[in-house]
């Protein structure tokens, strides 16, 4: 039962978009509704997912409090979508029901096994916490300004979710170890490029230029290898102390 403070953390969460302010006034002005439109759909459609392949790989732990925090986990992605889709409702902007980028994350998680699904997942989360913080200061709208706030609280403890699991995963699998390193290495290159070229007016107006976006993506991708690489499987230095990578950039 290695995941019982995962689950109570994530159900202790999961009112966490609750004080959003909905009603606010302001307004995007069209210049920022231009900037944003195509970036926030692509990035609202990543978040949507049944994870049914992922909740499949996960009964391969034999712990059920693993598949509980799983389950969670899920529910808490596809909140970000819903919340995500609820703001651009509100200003205008309308969902897409696909794209490229996602279809190739999705198809690469399908393939994979547990391991490498959740490494997978890390990538993306990685490139989330640079994202959303470039988000953030792209427009003046508080509102989206308070839902970035919030996914971005979310993601920390998602990076930090699938690190100590990838720890365990890994613990007495060195050589296999050796090999994921190798492939998120390359992935993560891989997925550098194609955020940048398909979403740096965001990561601009956010104060990213292309040496900053890498510096601080690579900064937390070494930071979380090391930790798995050191095999830190303590859940109570997870949930008590600081992840000292997360606000890189």
């Amino acid at each position: 039962m290695q995941f019982n403070r995962w689950k109570e953390w994530f159900i202790s969460n999961q009112n966490h978009f609750a004080e959003l302010e909905w009603d606010d006034w302001r307004l995007l002005s069209n210049q920022e509704k231009r900037l944003i439109r195509s970036s926030i759909q692509q990035f609202q459609r990543g978040e949507n997912s049944e994870g049914k392949h992922l909740f499949h790989y996960a009964k391969s732990m034999g712990d059920s409090s693993y598949m509980d925090t799983i389950t969670l986990f899920i529910k808490e992605e596809q909140t970000h979508a819903c919340v995500l889709g609820n703001y651009m409702q509100k200003r205008g902007i309308p969902k897409i029901n696909g794209h490229w980028v996602d279809d190739v994350f999705r198809v690469l998680r399908q393939l994979a096994g547990l391991r490498l699904t959740l490494t997978v997942l890390l990538t993306a989360e990685i490139i989330a916490k640079t994202y959303y913080k470039a988000l953030h200061k792209a427009t003046d709208d508080l509102l989206l300004k308070e839902i970035c706030d919030q996914i971005l609280m979310d993601e920390d403890k998602h990076i930090e979710f699938q690190c100590y699991t990838l720890g365990i995963l890994f613990e007495k699998r060195r050589k296999s170890l050796w090999f994921n390193n190798r492939f998120h290495q390359v992935l993560m290159r891989g997925t550098l490029l194609v955020v940048w070229l398909n979403h740096r007016k965001i990561y601009k107006a956010g104060g990213f230029n292309l040496s900053k976006f890498w510096t601080s993506n690579v900064t937390i991708f070494n930071d979380c290898r090391k930790d798995i690489s050191d095999l830190k499987t303590s859940e109570t230095i997870r949930l008590d102390t600081p992840y000292r990578i997360l606000d890189a950039g």
